[in-house]
């Protein structure tokens, strides 16, 4: 009689020798679902396990009856373990993971007469108007955004026409500043010589009295300039009556 080795196995709280053969045609037999048949040689008919003992021993994914075959690609569970494995909508999804080998219905996959009446009733409070109300909605918010886009367009052109007259007006008032600007400093340096002219001596800018006469001249200088700008008035207000009496 031919002796094969053997393989220890933690087993019901004993140690337990499996042959190795034993253990690997299991597993095989698992990869591929299929029940294979297979001579065990073996020394004494006690070291021989049955193949539900064989198959606990060698499965060491630790994984429980419903994942394990899940991840071989079975139906979870032959029957309902948990509440919500009686539902319509588990059953739905076995059936469209794994087709007849489910055993399910087919017919619980088509929505009942309530169902369809709850979508009609949800569709109309969703969806209120009709494919072509919303087609027609969508054509009317293009357009308007079309036209708005045209507008703008016609906008941005008018004001590129404009462009160099409105750059023109920017270097005459820019010019006219400067010019303003220039005509005040020079004004502010002949009063300042005037000053100092009244006073016949070199005197500090800062000093008092200096500063006095600066704001007198001034007075009179803006004096003159507003009597200046009223007989401009007067002499066009005469005009003005001349030619009305005429």
């Amino acid at each position: 009689m031919s002796i094969i080795s053997f393989k220890g196995f933690s087993y019901a709280g004993k140690i337990v020798k499996v042959p190795i053969i034993q253990c690997f045609l299991a597993r095989n037999a698992s990869i591929k679902n299929e029940v294979q048949d297979f001579d065990i040689v073996t020394t004494t008919a006690e070291n021989v396990l049955s193949e539900k003992e064989v198959k606990a021993i060698c499965d060491k994914s630790r994984l429980n009856h419903g994942h394990r075959n899940m991840v071989n690609g079975r139906v979870p569970y032959d029957k309902p373990v948990h509440r919500y494995h009686n539902t319509v909508k588990y059953k739905r999804k076995m059936y469209g993971r794994y087709g007849d080998a489910s055993n399910v219905y087919p017919g619980l996959a088509w929505p009942t007469a309530e169902d369809l009446e709850d979508i009609r009733e949800y569709e109309s409070v969703a969806y209120p108007l009709t494919i072509q109300e919303m087609q027609q909605n969508a054509m009317n918010i293009i357009e308007s955004e079309r036209q708005a886009i045209l507008l703008n367009q016609q906008k941005i052109d008018n004001n590129m026409k404009k462009l160099n007259g409105w750059l023109n007006e920017v270097k005459e008032k820019s010019a006219k500043k400067l010019f303003e600007a220039q005509q005040a400093k020079e004004k502010k340096e002949k009063l300042i010589e005037e000053v100092k002219k009244h006073f016949g001596y070199k005197i500090d800018p800062k000093d008092d009295r200096f500063k006095e006469m600066l704001v007198k001249r001034e007075k009179e200088e803006k004096k003159k300039v507003r009597e200046e700008k009223k007989k401009v008035r007067e002499e066009k207000l005469l005009n003005y009556l001349d030619s009305k009496a005429k």
